[in-house]
């Protein structure tokens, strides 16, 4: 299953225009591999393993208690910018 929605998303980034602000296979690539490195299980912001993941949490997964002070950025003991 997994291949064939790296070759659809392959298929899908082909299509893709020369315009600057359309997604290029890149983004689209990684937006797949973080969807599944990361999942909405709620841990200590100590146990995470990146900022990437933090704001994953933060924005994907809508778990407000990593922004404990409201500034946008999702545990500060890994982040040290908004995502």
């Amino acid at each position: 299953m997994r291949v064939f929605l790296v070759c659809a998303l392959i298929v899908q980034a082909s299509f893709v225009s020369a315009d600057p602000t359309s997604p290029s296979l890149r983004d689209t690539l990684d937006s797949y591999r973080t969807a599944q490195a990361f999942d909405c299980r709620n841990v200590s912001c100590k146990r995470l393993r990146s900022c990437e993941e933090a704001c994953f949490k933060l924005l994907q997964c809508g778990q407000s208690v990593r922004d404990g002070d409201h500034d946008g950025i999702p545990c500060e003991n890994l982040c040290s910018r908004r995502c």
